[in-house]
């Protein structure tokens, strides 16, 4: 994996725009936009390969930890209240459908740093965390950076044999039939709501949630559903029907929110969920609970200790095994890199970011090695739909937390042994 620089394109605004993704100029490091197409990572077909095996065996592994911990009930941990266990443990048990979920990833191709202790290894994936209930930057691995490739190509800034890790369109539309036919049993034309949080309590549409919504809805839509895009604060429950309506007192009996669940079930009508659960089935499922928690990445190491794709995590700092590698301290619930610490081998704080997690508790996760890329942290989005490895983003970073100020970055298959474009 190598960073290098490339051409933007010189409308590439305008042809984002094309492709329904509009947050393209949000403030990023130094305040840049958010899209970077000045400069594109580049990959080898065997570093894909490897990516997409970690994926594929990172999936089977989450899906081994939640059927742990339906069966051991060790609900508790995930700071899921008593009586939401019911709901969890039946959605599980009764294979309630998923569509998409995205591992960030560490990936370290082997070579050695300037001035590093480790020697050349083999490459190495590495799981930082899940985020399988409301994962973002979709629009922009789907359709944006798919796209830039197919543009670049055609302008010859990029070679016609270039290639990219992104079925997640075609395998978004494949996993929305199948369950609208096979697992819901719903004719084309059924209906499917949308939603996303409208804004953060200041007036403001939160672009990014209804772009990505957007951009779902026409997925599920090719699909063969009737799509329609509400928003979370719009939703209300009827006591007399049983039933959760939208805005316009349609009843909800299928619906994808782009809202977590562990505010779902805080919330004023968290206790209809779990007796509703049949009039309205909510995408992503009820047990999404157990793979949007950090606490997963403490129960994946108790399950499978020293396994490749993991690093060692636990509830306590004093009980990581490798002294000298540093760890990271996360909040269970954090988003967007929010009230992350990270330590070196001595327990200084080397990097901190601010934010309104943490009173959930934390876990502690050695700290992860990343390719040598001058000035930047790449972290790798892994995508998942269905059950399948579905392709990659990349998220870039001056400093090693990936927060709300990441750089979205595209990248590019080329052959190996390729060494320039």
């Amino acid at each position: 994996m190598r960073r290098t620089e490339i051409t933007p394109r010189p409308n590439w605004r305008e042809r984002c725009d094309a492709v329904g993704f509009t947050f393209y100029d949000l403030e990023s490091e130094g305040g840049r936009p958010y899209w970077s197409e000045a400069a594109a990572y580049v990959f080898d077909p065997s570093e894909i390969e490897l990516l997409e095996r970690a994926t594929a065996e990172l999936f089977a592994r989450c899906m081994d930890a939640v059927e742990f911990v339906v069966r051991e009930g060790r609900f508790d941990e995930f700071g899921i209240p008593q009586q939401f266990h019911a709901l969890v443990r039946d959605s599980w048990n009764d294979d309630d459908p998923t569509v998409y979920g995205r591992f960030d990833l560490a990936y370290h191709d082997g070579r050695a740093r300037a001035g590093d202790a480790h020697r050349a290894s083999a490459p190495t994936v590495t799981l930082l965390e899940f985020n399988a209930d409301t994962p973002t930057s979709l629009v922009e691995t789907a359709a944006a950076q798919w796209q830039w490739l197919e543009e670049q190509q055609a302008a010859g800034v990029l070679p016609a044999d270039a290639d990219q890790f992104n079925a997640v369109h075609e395998l978004l539309v494949e996993q929305w039939e199948h369950i609208r036919s096979a697992r819901w049993g719903v004719a084309p034309g059924a209906r499917l709501h949308l939603a996303s949080l409208r804004d953060a309590g200041d007036g403001e549409l939160i672009v990014e949630d209804f772009d990505t919504v957007a951009y779902m809805a026409e997925t599920a839509k090719a699909a063969g559903f009737d799509p329609k895009l509400v928003f979370m604060e719009d939703l209300a429950f009827s006591v007399d029907r049983g039933v959760f309506l939208d805005a316009d007192d349609e009843e909800v009996h299928r619906i994808f929110k782009l809202y977590p669940w562990e505010w779902m079930i805080t919330e004023q009508f968290g206790a209809f969920l779990p007796n509703s659960r049949f009039v309205t089935r909510w995408v992503e499922p009820p047990w999404k609970l157990l793979l949007s928690n950090k606490q997963l990445l403490v129960v994946l190491w108790e399950l499978f200790p020293g396994h490749p794709n993991l690093l060692p995590a636990f509830t306590t700092p004093d009980a990581l095994p490798t002294p000298g590698a540093g760890h990271v301290a996360k909040p269970r619930l954090g988003r967007e890199g929010a009230n992350v610490r990270v330590f070196d081998g001595a327990g200084a704080v080397v990097a901190q970011n601010d934010g309104g997690y943490g009173e959930e508790g934390f876990v502690f996760q050695e700290r992860a090695r990343f390719s040598a890329i001058d000035g930047k942290t790449p972290v790798i989005g892994s995508w998942v739909v269905g059950e399948t490895p579905a392709g990659i983003d990349l998220r870039e970073t001056g400093g090693p937390i990936t927060g709300d100020l990441a750089e979205f970055v595209p990248h590019v298959i080329l052959p190996a042994g390729t060494e320039s474009i």
